[in-house]
């Protein structure tokens, strides 16, 4: 972390839906608060429980007496344990009933909750999304650290639930200098210019001390870092483009000799906001001129307040039409380095927090332990904050003048005098607030609204969702032919329509700005003879390749035929099932997004619906490299749990920018094992909560004779080495390297040096199969000394093995080969209690046995199995000694 107290020199500017059918005497309820037909049932913890789950967690409906019985009278369509992973004891007594008959789903409910066995039942709540970027650094985890402590106090990411910024609002940074191909950057900087050499470049010269050449590229990165880019950090400008000046001699750094040329050239050159984190003691009239100009042109001038702890003016924040900005602390107090004076105009983040970081996070052109990333301290930190949120506001309203922007956000400030009782009148309006500003930015909404459905039977009940923008006050809503017949709630429910028609629906919003109007012609559509209205359901949308995916028709008005269209064509429908079935099974070949298409039909018509990029199929084919280097962990999944981390970060890195990481908790209670004396089995058996995962699903080595997998490896250890541990599986079975390690542990007292790791996985070859990356870890990072860590890098796996892969294990086969009804395995006699297994080529174990103390041969009926190529494999304590690929034939 560095401290950026910019002191400039005299005389030169330093630095689902709701639908209530009413049929007869029945209700359906498709809600927007809870998920369609699921629901939560839980068992007394005194209760014993025996159902049955599978290996893919569904449980046997048979198994579940509760179950068994509502199943003789109700459509249940499913029944799982969702919530394994943990081991949780209450979660493992938690299951999920799943059912066709949504209208009934309080009536179920009820019938679950007189059970004894049962704590509870209840609908599963849908869950939406409240705006939060998937910057790395944005939830970086570091202890108690929180590193987005100033996007927190002013209220982002509520901000960002109105607005995330107009590309077309551009934010000028005139500073020493801005690195334009910073990776959160680059793309957004859409001019650029050096006013001092005359060239269109903002770099940093390339010479002198990169942290000293690094204020500008800290500065942009606040106001419009890339956000939401899976890289780096959030910007509160989040869309908004930069326009980048360098307006320092290469020579001085800290000295901003071409500030005015600066604001100047960023003026004409499209700027809307332009930000100056630098200034000095001395007045000038000529510059007072050069603000007046260009605040005259419409541009909104935002500059910090100083860092010297004094009253005295400072220029150019205390000038006339600028917006000086003050640095407070995480609990709204000044800085003990800011300025503070009549003339400052507001207050914001720029100082420290606590517990920590003291600064805010940003962009740099120096590299530290996070990369090009750093935490800075000062007013030039507490500017660009302001000028983010001024162009928030200005992508609401982007035909307001430079007073009224200031206006807004003086006005929506949060008071912050109780906090700096002996600096009343010297801070500003107050401390500012993003989501108060743009919530009360002068906007004219625009009405816009929607249903769930539009033609429906007479006698049903819809509910309406205002969809209107620009922050309205009030809502008036009209519909003809309804019950009732208008509305001033938001979304209002339960409107019915008795009588065939084609009907308008007519919404009117208002804000203090103006009012809007949206009327839609013959809007709904009440017949007695609907076609079908299409709805479908997908069991997963995000499945691997080769996994069964269940699409479902949810259509309304009883259709009974269907056709499904699926495109592109690379899949399979699989259990009997084809394009006219009514809930087909479809297995996927390829990795990618799929389109499904239903029509549906009735006794009336046919219906159709196009669903764009519904699933979205995972898994690669090798080759397959990844070097992290985009800030992502590419096709893997990062997992980890309450006790661990997992990201892809700057502390990772081989020889590279960025490497994959996982490490433990700042306060690791609950660790099972010694320092010195643990075991592997006892870390990955007893300490569930410490473990961290990178998961691969569906590598397709079907075409291929053989596999490898190779990545850099580095471990780290606090108080003892048995405190960090990896190991990788392959379809959830550990797995040796070519010398044999399956548990990984730190050698080295601190650090392990990198090493390359290779596995063989061509035992493998030939099918489809998944891959995790399996640490578990004590301490966090540099908690105690290096932390407890896992470093992963370089990944790769690709269709060639390396010569010295260890040999197959003698005395061990697998006959006849091919086979018809019986597989045979042959054994010199094993020391201990192993497993014998069968796995399809899509991974999935179709076959286990115990195998004995001292058995010699192992006899495997096949009969039950399909045609085609499948994996034997024996393992002992969780490990695979044999593996071996055996053809099935026709009979």
């Amino acid at each position: 972390m560095k401290y950026y107290y910019y002191r400039i020199a005299p005389a030169i500017a330093v630095l689902c839906f709701s639908l209530i059918m009413m049929a007869s005497a029945t209700a359906q309820t498709f809600s927007d608060d809870f998920q369609d037909g699921k629901i939560y049932l839980k068992f007394k913890d005194t209760e014993s429980i025996t159902y049955t789950v599978d290996e893919d967690n569904n449980v046997a409906i048979s198994s579940v007496p509760v179950i068994s019985r509502l199943a003789s009278e109700y459509n249940i369509t499913g029944l799982s344990r969702p919530f394994y992973i943990n081991n949780d004891a209450k979660l493992l007594r938690t299951l999920m009933l799943e059912i066709a008959d949504y209208q009934l789903i309080e009536q179920i409910i009820e019938k679950l909750k007189k059970d004894p066995a049962l704590e509870y039942a209840e609908k599963v709540p849908l869950d939406k999304v409240s705006y939060l970027p998937n910057d790395s650094l944005y939830r970086l985890y570091n202890g108690p650290q929180n590193w987005n402590w100033h996007l927190e106090l002013i209220q982002a990411e509520l901000a960002w639930d109105i607005t995330t910024g107009n590309p077309d609002v551009l934010v000028g940074i005139v500073d020493n200098a801005v690195w334009a191909d910073h990776p959160d950057l680059a793309g957004k900087i859409v001019a650029q210019r050096d006013v001092i050499y005359g060239i269109n470049s903002s770099n940093p010269p390339g010479t002198g001390d990169p942290g000293e050449w690094s204020h500008g590229t800290h500065v942009a990165g606040l106001v419009g870092g890339a956000s939401d880019n899976n890289i780096g950090v959030a910007s509160i400008g989040f869309n908004v483009n930069l326009i980048a000046v360098k307006a320092a001699n290469n020579s001085t750094p800290r000295s901003i000799s071409g500030g005015y040329q600066g604001i100047q050239w960023a003026a004409n050159n499209g700027a809307d906001v332009i930000n100056m984190s630098w200034g000095g003691s001395n007045y000038s009239q000529t510059n007072q001129n050069i603000i007046n100009t260009i605040s005259a042109m419409g541009v909104v001038l935002i500059a910090a307040a100083g860092n010297d702890n004094v009253s005295a003016p400072h220029y150019p924040s205390a000038f006339q039409n600028v917006i000086s900005v003050a640095s407070i602390d995480y609990n709204d107090a000044k800085s003990n380095f800011s300025n503070y004076s009549t003339t400052i105009d507001i207050s914001s983040p720029g100082g420290v927090a606590s517990p920590g970081p003291s600064g805010v996070l940003s962009t740099t052109y120096s590299s530290g332990t996070m990369g090009n990333f750093d935490s800075y301290i000062g007013t030039s930190m507490a500017s660009p904050v302001v000028a983010g949120v001024a162009a928030l506001v200005l992508s609401m309203n982007p035909d307001l003048t430079p007073t009224e922007v200031e206006n807004i956000l003086k006005t929506t400030s949060d008071d912050i005098s109780v906090q700096n009782p002996t600096y009343n009148g010297m801070l500003g309006a107050g401390r500012v607030n993003a989501f108060a500003a743009v919530t009360s930015t002068p906007f004219e909404p625009t009405a816009a609204f929607t249903t769930p459905v539009n033609i429906i039977v007479p006698g049903t009940a819809i509910d309406f969702e205002s969809l209107a923008t620009g922050v309205p006050s009030t809502w008036l809503w009209n519909f003809e032919g309804a019950t009732p017949s208008t509305s001033s709630e938001v979304n209002p429910e339960n409107i019915f329509y008795h009588e065939p028609g084609n009907y308008d629906v007519t919404l009117s919003v208002t804000n203090q700005f103006g009012i809007s109007t949206l009327t839609l012609t013959d809007y709904i559509q009440v017949t007695t003879s609907p076609i079908p209205y299409v709805f479908i359901t997908i069991s997963d949308s995000v499945p691997c390749i080769a996994q069964t995916v269940i699409l479902s028709d949810s259509s309304l008005y009883e259709p009974n035929s269907w056709a499904w269209i699926i495109e592109p064509s690379t899949f399979e429908y699989v259990n009997g099932t084809n394009a006219t079935s009514q809930s087909p099974e479809v297995s996927f070949l390829m990795q990618g997004h799929y389109h499904v298409t239903l029509s549906a039909t009735n006794q009336n018509g046919t219906g159709t619906r196009v669903y764009t990029n519904a699933i979205n199929v995972s898994g690669i084919a090798p080759p397959y490299t990844l070097d992290l280097e985009d800030g992502t962990s590419g096709y893997f999944i990062l997992w980890d749990s309450t006790k661990s981390q997992t990201a892809v970060d700057f502390r990772a890195a081989n020889n590279s920018m960025k490497g994959l990481h996982f490490h433990g908790d700042p306060i690791p209670t609950g660790w099972k094992g010694h320092p010195t004396t643990g075991t592997p089995e006892q870390v990955w058996t007893e300490n569930p909560t410490f473990m961290s995962e990178a998961y691969l699903c569906g590598v397709d080595a079907r075409t291929f004779t053989n596999v490898k997998l190779a990545f850099d490896l580095r471990q780290t250890y606090s108080l003892g080495d048995k405190y960090s541990w990896f190991r990788v599986l392959v379809n959830g079975v550990p797995v040796s390297d070519f010398e044999g390690r399956t548990n990984f542990n730190p050698l080295t007292a601190g650090a392990d040096p990198w090493q390359r790791v290779e596995f063989d996985l061509t035992p493998f070859a030939g099918l489809i199969f998944d891959v995790t990356l399996q640490a578990c870890n004590r301490f966090s990072d540099k908690v105690q000394g290096e932390g407890d860590n896992v470093f992963v890098d370089n990944i790769e796996i690709v269709n060639s093995v390396s010569v010295n892969a260890p040999k197959s294990n003698e005395g061990i086969s697998v006959f006849p080969n091919p086979a018809t009804d019986m597989i045979n395995i042959k054994l010199d006699g094993i020391t201990q209690n192993s497993v014998a297994e069968i796995v399809n080529t899509r991974g999935k174990v179709v076959y286990r046995a115990m195998l004995q103390e001292g058995t010699t041969l192992h006899e495997i009926a096949t009969h039950n199995l399909v045609p085609g190529l499948y994996l034997v494999r024996v393992m002992k304590n969780g490990t695979q000694i044999l593996s071996a690929k055996v053809v099935l034939t026709e009979r």
